[in-house]
């Protein structure tokens, strides 16, 4: 199995410490089930950080649609322009907020795992050895290591998607603005030390450094929604 669909909306960011246990039952309450009830939107997902995790990236989450335009479709921007006050709330304590579509270059998984290693690229110019192109040979090889379930690869849409809407809005009261990313790798697996070996070795075959441009944080499954688990709420 793989991602469910052609195209992702991922999202990396922190939440003022006095509105995190809020945030997470407004994600798991209201947000991921409005976003998942919306035509082309097939599954979603939220990820806390292990112990370590600077604040700024304490949170993953993931919304997978059958394609990109679904993420520029007339019913999502309904909803971008009509946060609700809950939502105009929690956003309004966001902290570094990171929102990109992608496209699904390359995607192997055995259902989802419990635990998630992301490494995000952010520079604009990315060497030819380090594209998604290349990245993408070293799926086979990586989902047969010990513990490992599953590796993405997405290519962000850096122009695409980035309308100002109500929502972007409140997202920047903290100062900063959506931060978007080049490509990424999503690597799933079924403990932190698996995804930790398996990202050194995608380290060391691309000669990866971590850096302001190249971010690596390790995530545990908070929750994840589907429309079958809709029916009947």
């Amino acid at each position: 199995m793989s991602l469910l669909g052609s195209a992702v909306l991922v999202n990396w960011g922190g939440i003022v410490v006095s509105k995190e246990a809020e945030y997470n039952s407004w994600h798991s309450k209201e947000h991921m089930p409005e976003r998942i009830a919306l035509p082309g939107f097939l599954r979603s997902c939220r990820a806390i950080g292990i112990p370590e995790t600077n604040i700024n990236h304490k949170y993953f989450m993931m919304y997978e649609a059958e394609r990109k335009d679904v993420f520029v479709s007339r019913k999502y921007l309904e909803r971008l322009n009509n946060p609700s006050k809950w939502t105009k709330n929690i956003l309004s304590n966001y902290i570094s907020p990171s929102r990109t579509i992608c496209s699904v270059i390359t995607s192997k998984s055995v259902g989802f795992g419990g635990w998630i290693g992301t490494v995000r690229f952010l520079n604009k110019d990315i060497e030819p050895e380090n594209h998604v192109e290349k990245l993408k040979l070293s799926v086979p090889q990586t989902i047969k290591l010990e513990g490992i379930t599953g590796m993405h690869v997405l290519l962000g849409e850096k122009a695409y998607g980035q309308m100002e809407t109500q929502e972007k809005s409140f997202r920047s009261n903290q100062g900063l603005n959506d931060q978007i990313i080049t490509q990424a790798i999503i690597i799933e697996g079924l403990n932190y030390f698996s995804l930790e070996k398996a990202i050194l070795a995608l380290k060391q075959e691309y000669s990866l450094e971590e850096s302001d441009y190249l971010i690596i944080n390790y995530y545990q499954i908070q929750h994840i929604l589907t429309k079958q688990d809709l029916i009947g709420i």
